[in-house]
Formats: C-alpha cells, structure tokens, sequence
C-alpha cells in the first residue's frame, strides 16, 4: 500500500479504537493528561498559547482544564477557527469561554468573531504573534512525534505559518505538544513530507519527549 493507503487504514483502524472508549474512560484520560499539561516547565514558562477547543463529537481529548487554567493566570490564549474546506484556518484571541458558541455540524466551540464591545476579536498570524507553546489534536500518534490528522491538512498548513512568523521575528517556533487517548498512540504513523512531527506527546500514562527540543522542555 502507499502511504495514502496506509493512512486511510490507519484511520479506520484508530476511529475504531476510540469508538470503544466509554465516556468514563474519556473524562479519566483527559483529567489526567490534562494534569500533566499544567505540570509540564514549558507551559507554566508560556506567556502565550494556542489551545484547540475539543470536539466531543470526534473524540478528542478534552482540553477545558487547561484553557480555564490559562484564562484564571492571564496568559494569552488563541483558538483556532476553521476559514474554509481549502485547509486555511485562523487562531482567534480567546478572553472569555462565555464567548464560545457552538458550530454545526460536529458542535465545535468557536469565540465570536468580535469582543463584547463589538470590535473584531485579534487573530494571531495578521497580529504577529508568536506562540510559546501550540497544543495540537490529531487522530493517531506514535511515540516518535508523527501524527495522523483527519485528511483537511488544516493544522499542517498552520503550524508551517506559525514557524515562518516564529523566524521573521527571531523567534523559536511555539513547542507542538499534542494530546491523545491510550487508544489514539500506536505503533507507527505513516506520514508524507508534509506531515508536522510534534515535539510532546501527552498521555494519561505519559508524556513522551519526541524530539530533542521537546525532550530538553520534560527535563527542565
């Protein structure tokens, strides 16, 4: 098989997996890898942090401890906001979680595109801003940092804008940590050249350093 191929299997294979958790067992591994985040040098060090908004729908790992932790220290929070079905996205400024409303047909959380005094809400790549630390969901991981999105390519083309941005302005690009379900790790990723390779894998088990930069963050 060809590595579409091997994704599409791989696919099957994990949605499959995840379809056997029980929302007991979600609500568990989120608690717990939601833990190891705030835990984590790198995070409590960010200033600033883009944070996926999780979809119950898709079974993602659930990631309003963190965000409500972000808000209640002030850091600077950004939520991504899908733009159109050509991968393009944005980040938004989060202030608030009351300003989240939900989006059909999967039900995912979005900011409202203004703040409550009616001005347009700030978006970090038109802004310039630089993120110190990029939480990613994803379909699959392996413990080497490869991950298995769900086809669009929305958070490679991201994540490839926020490392340019992150170099115009001299800056390490944010450290990508993505979250996953015991279900969701497996063995080996396929993935292609265009595929972003994530510094941390977070677990409930564990967090896993998956490359070198992302082993030096688990240390500190």
């Amino acid at each position: 098989m060809d590595c579409r191929e091997l994704k599409q299997q791989a696919r099957k294979d994990i949605k499959q997996a995840l379809r056997g958790l029980t929302q007991e067992q979600m609500a568990d591994e989120s608690a717990r890898i939601g833990a190891r985040v705030l835990d984590m040098r790198a995070y409590t060090k960010a200033a600033t942090l883009g944070i996926y908004l999780h979809c119950a729908k898709l079974r993602e790992v659930d990631t309003t401890s963190v965000l409500q932790d972000v808000l209640r220290q002030g850091k600077r929070c950004y939520v991504p906001v899908v733009e159109d079905k050509n991968s393009n996205m944005k980040f938004l400024h989060l202030d608030d979680m009351a300003c989240l409303r939900t989006v059909p047909p999967f039900d995912i959380l979005e900011p409202a595109g203004t703040y409550n005094d009616g001005t347009l809400r700030q978006d970090a790549l038109e802004a310039g801003v630089c993120f110190d630390v990029l939480l990613v969901p994803g379909l699959g991981f392996d413990t080497s940092g490869r991950r298995l999105g769900r086809g669009g390519g929305y958070y490679d083309k991201m994540i490839a804008s926020l490392q340019r941005l992150a170099a115009a302005a001299g800056r390490e690009p944010p450290l990508l940590v993505a979250l996953a379900y015991s279900a969701q790790v497996v063995g080996a990723v396929p993935v292609d050249e265009h595929d972003q390779i994530v510094d941390v894998l977070v677990t409930a088990a564990e967090a896993y350093g998956c490359t070198e930069r992302g082993r030096a963050a688990l240390q500190q």
